[in-house]
């Protein structure tokens, strides 16, 4: 992978993740824990992010051909998925996070970490696509190591944030986790329009002219 190949990945999995707005949701499902504690599901969180985005960058493309799937479809199809998340995100809607289910139940279960922390609210449908995509574009051994570590680091960014979360989500308050939700949407709707186009594109050869 080309460092603008690396960057423009690196640059569309922390739009997805928005480990910044995901801050708020954080500090607000952990309001009643010690900071100890929240620490401690903040690296359990990125923990179980990692590991689950790591497994699909290799072995998602077996996933693929155990149903029959083409690049360019999932492709197509993960764009449209991050379209409509980028235009919740957009507006400083919720629903692309957790549903109503899961945030009312998070309070009953021994630990938050992994669900609904970072299945789907870190790693969610949105994100494993853009990964899986990227992990099919760039099919190479080399490039799914570099892949890998830069999922990890963003994982790992994530949980540091989530650490602090507290503090952060006070300093920014409502209104600057508002502002970059709205920044990081419109640029997870850029990055859908590239997706799809390329899907279809693949899809239907025609349309390429």
């Amino acid at each position: 992978m080309t460092s603008t190949e690396i960057f423009a990945f690196l640059a569309a999995l922390f739009s997805m993740m928005n480990p910044i707005g995901g801050v708020g949701i954080f500090a607000g499902m952990t309001a009643d824990k010690s900071p100890d504690e929240a620490r401690a599901i903040a690296r359990k969180c990125a923990l179980a992010a990692a590991i689950t985005l790591l497994i699909v960058v290799w072995a998602g493309g077996e996933m693929l051909k155990l149903f029959g799937i083409t690049v360019d479809e999932i492709r197509a199809a993960g764009g449209l998925i991050v379209l409509l998340i980028g235009l919740h995100m957009l507006f400083n809607k919720d629903e692309h996070k957790t549903s109503d289910a899961e945030t009312s139940k998070s309070d009953e279960k021994e630990s938050i970490a992994v669900v609904p922390l970072a299945i789907p609210l870190v790693a969610g449908p949105g994100t494993m696509a853009t990964v899986l995509v990227a992990a099919q574009h760039h099919a190479g051994s080399v490039a799914k190591i570099e892949l890998s570590v830069a999922v990890v680091g963003i994982c790992v960014l994530t949980g540091v944030m989530f650490s602090f979360a507290g503090p952060v989500a006070a300093r920014l308050g409502d209104s600057g986790m508002a502002v970059v939700s709205r920044v990081m949407g419109m640029i997870l709707m850029a990055i859908a329009a590239g997706m799809i186009g390329a899907g279809l594109k693949g899809m239907f050869p025609a349309l390429g002219g």
